[in-house]
């Protein structure tokens, strides 16, 4: 077993008056085996007995006090000079028995009386003085540390940086007798882990391991601290056996007793204050109990200012202006840094200045409104930023007491948004009101709970009369319940429902028809409300009504045009045929004439008959496909036997890829083939046909060698202004032309042959 030089000093110390207690207690024991008179028994035997125990009781005090070894060896000093001042004291009786020959005492009694008793003696005079020593020390020490608390209060209450506090703190009980390393650590994965430390270090903590979670290197001081969130002391670092982690890197460094301070408030823990003294037992209650309050306090300066660092931090991030100015002088005392940027102010600019550098109404707002700290009040302001731009915001403020002054803590948020977003409301509420249409808004229930005036107007209900009753007041009864389930289900859906031609009833029974659309409102992906706009199509449909009708007598028309007349002319034309070898030449004319009338008005008959189907027909919708091969062929086949002496042809192949037409296209490529022979006036009138196929059309070429036409006519050659009886064609072929080809959603377009001549191109879309 090892035994330190501390313990060994320690020892040998205390062992010093035991053992003079011994041997006083011999001394006494010899005197009263010697058989001396009582008087003699009274002055050596009791005497000694009474010093050997005290000496004795002293020694094994020394070696279990508090005092240190050092004040214990003055102890021994004390003794030893009461010893010798004894001895004195005995020669001197010695001699006086010597020199007048009277033996009171025997000599060898006297002496060993006397020293022993001085030692005696002096032990107590000097344990009275060692004591009042170290309670003088202990004064001064406690009049240090708290010179020490106090100046640890002063950086508590003027440092706002937790690692500069924690730092400064350190720093000062370093400094502070008999301190000798003070540190502050945090735990971060069962470990405590140093945050700052001052004084001798020489690289402890970077040789050390303490940890939190119960085990050999969490039972001192600090990991105890840190663990029960109580202070933990240690008043003999090279003897408690808690400390054999860590026990030869402190005596290396001179470190004798230890104590650790948890920083706790509020149950969190923010930390572990480890102070280390050069001496044992340097922690007494009182000490003890001043470093848990300097721990108190600085936990709750740090728990303030983590909050203070949040709050700064939350407002920092908040996309509002927070503004703190006094009540009574107008100044900003702080504001965040939304602020300071929205505003366009340096912090050292703003800060000091007043309202009025950034309100633009300061007089007539609400800023110096007089309340109590628990009143909250909202008012809206303008502000102005130091380039010139101008905000609405809206300002919540309350009175609060700020660094001992009367203040008003306001959160102002910009409004631009807001207003815009409410002015586009008035302006769809406004359409809404001054809409032509009928438009009324309900719950997912079906409730009306807005209509607008044109609702009014349309179904003769006032908004008082439909809010809060149903659509249901409109049903005319033409629905059965199906048609109503299958609207629901569609709305509730989230889909839109759309319904022309509804039928609806007005408040006095009167029908109506509608072109209905109900549309749900979603807001995050819920329908909360749904939307109907109701147009009245009434009109429209008795419109509609009146041209079914007329159509139907076109329809009548077209069959009287092309099969009574067409059919009353064809035999015209026969009888005229069967005329022409019973008429003499002078009526040979006149004969001629009425063939050609009657040729020209089967002709008529036909194209006003393709004319009125066409305009009959409702338009084409890409899905009627033909190929144009046939009715191309058809229509030169029968141009060449009517005119056997005109030179008719078509070049290359004619596509077979269908486009989008109908078996009506052949009359587009008869008329435009009639009208390049009518109008020839080429002793051989010749006509050339072609085809040629793109990626989405089919383009029909027709050139002829006529006079061709001029470019100021060739927009009106297909206008009903050209159609008459006085020219050798119809003049509505044309006209037909475009509007089957516009029908069929193609184009036709005129230009000059070479060398004469036109050419007509009509552009056909491919069938998809």
């Amino acid at each position: 077993m090892v035994i330190s030089r501390e313990r060994y000093s320690r020892t040998v110390s205390s062992a010093l008056p035991a053992i003079l207690g011994a041997v006083a207690l011999l001394v006494g024991w010899e005197h009263a085996q010697d058989g001396e008179p009582l008087v003699g028994l009274l002055l050596s035997v009791l005497p000694m007995v009474l010093v050997g125990v005290g000496l004795v009781f002293a020694g094994v005090f020394f070696y279990q006090s508090t005092l240190s070894t050092t004040r214990v060896w003055h102890l021994d000093a004390w003794l030893v000079a009461g010893a010798l001042v004894g001895a004195a004291i005995g020669g001197l009786f010695v001699s006086y028995q010597q020199i007048h020959g009277a033996t009171i005492v025997h000599a060898n009694y006297l002496i060993t009386n006397t020293v022993l008793g001085g030692a005696g003696i002096s032990t107590t005079l000097g344990y009275s003085t060692v004591l009042r020593s170290a309670e003088s020390e202990k004064l001064e020490t406690t009049g240090e540390i708290l010179d020490t608390v106090r100046e640890i209060n002063r950086q508590i209450a003027t440092t706002d940086d937790r690692e500069t506090l924690e730092q400064a703190v350190c720093e000062t009980l370093a400094e502070a007798d008999p301190y000798v390393f003070a540190w502050v650590g945090d735990v971060e994965d069962d470990e405590l882990v140093q945050r700052a430390s001052a004084g001798v270090e020489d690289g402890y903590l970077d040789s050390i391991t303490i940890t939190v979670t119960d085990g050999p290197t969490s039972r001192g001081p600090a990991g105890t601290a840190a663990r029960t969130h109580e202070s933990a002391v240690m008043q003999d670092i090279h003897e408690d056996p808690a400390f054999e982690p860590w026990r030869d890197a402190a005596r290396e460094r001179g470190y004798q007793s230890s104590m650790a301070v948890p920083l706790v408030y509020n149950g969190t823990r923010y930390g572990v204050l480890s102070i280390y003294a050069d001496r044992k037992s340097a922690f007494d209650g009182r000490e003890r109990a001043i470093l848990e309050e300097v721990g108190d306090t600085l936990a709750n300066s740090i728990a303030a200012g983590e909050t203070r660092h949040r709050e700064a931090r939350l407002l920092n991030s908040m996309d509002d202006i927070v503004v703190v100015y006094s009540l009574e002088r107008g100044e900003i005392l702080g504001a965040n840094t939304t602020g300071f940027g929205r505003l366009e102010y340096d912090e050292s600019v703003l800060l000091g200045a007043h309202l009025s550098s950034f309100v633009v109404d300061l007089d007539e707002d609400n800023w110096f409104h007089d309340v109590e700290s628990s009143d909250r009040f909202v008012f809206e302001s303008t502000f102005e930023t130091a380039s010139g731009e101008t905000f609405p915001v809206e300002v919540s403020a309350v009175s609060i007491q700020y660094e001992g002054e009367h203040a008003m803590l306001t959160l102002a948020r910009d409004i631009t948004s807001r207003r815009e977003h409410v002015r586009t409301l008035q302006t769809y509420r406004e359409a809404i009101e001054h809409a032509g249409h009928a438009i009324y808004i309900t719950d997912t229930d079906g409730i009306i709970e807005y209509v607008n005036p044109a609702f009014e107007e349309q179904t003769g209900y006032t908004e008082q009369e439909v809010v809060g009753e149903t659509p249901a007041l409109l049903q005319s009864g033409r629905y059965d319940d199906e048609f109503y389930d299958d609207l629901w289900e569609t709305i509730l859906d989230g889909e839109q429902w759309h319904y022309e031609g509804m039928v609806d009833a007005r408040k006095d029974g009167s029908e109506f028809y509608v072109d209905q659309t109900i549309a749900p409102i979603v807001v995050d992906d819920e329908v909360v409300r749904f939307v109907a706009i109701n147009r009245d199509i009434t009109d429209l449909k008795e419109y509609q009504r009146t041209l079914e009708d007329r159509n139907e007598q076109l329809e009548l028309l077209n069959e009287i045009v092309r099969h009574d007349i067409r059919n009353d002319m064809q035999i015209v034309l026969g009888m005229s045929q069967l005329l022409e070898d019973h008429v003499d030449e002078d009526g040979r004319g006149q004969l001629a004439s009425i063939t050609e009338k009657s040729d020209h008005v089967v002709e008529l008959t036909q194209t006003v008959g393709e004319l009125m189907a066409t305009l009959l027909t409702d338009e084409t919708d890409g899905t009627t496909a033909i190929s144009l091969t046939h009715p191309l062929n058809a229509a030169v086949d029968e141009l060449a036997h009517a005119n056997p002496d005109a030179d008719i042809r078509i070049e290359g192949e004619i596509p077979s890829t269908p486009v989008c037409a109908d078996e009506m296209v052949e009359s587009v490529f008869r008329n435009i083939l009639n009208n390049a022979i009518q109008h020839t006036r080429a002793d051989v009138p010749e006509v050339v046909v072609s085809a040629t196929e793109g990626d989405g059309d089919i383009t029909v070429r027709i050139a002829d060698n006529g006079p061709g036409i001029p470019e100021s006519q060739r927009d009106a050659i297909f206008g009903k202004g050209e159609r008459g009886l006085e020219s050798s064609g119809t003049g509505l072929g044309l006209y037909l032309v475009q509007t089957l080809v516009d029908h069929y959603g193609g184009s036709v377009t005129v230009s000059d042959n070479d060398p004469s001549g036109a050419v007509f191109e009509i552009r056909l879309e491919k069938a998809t």
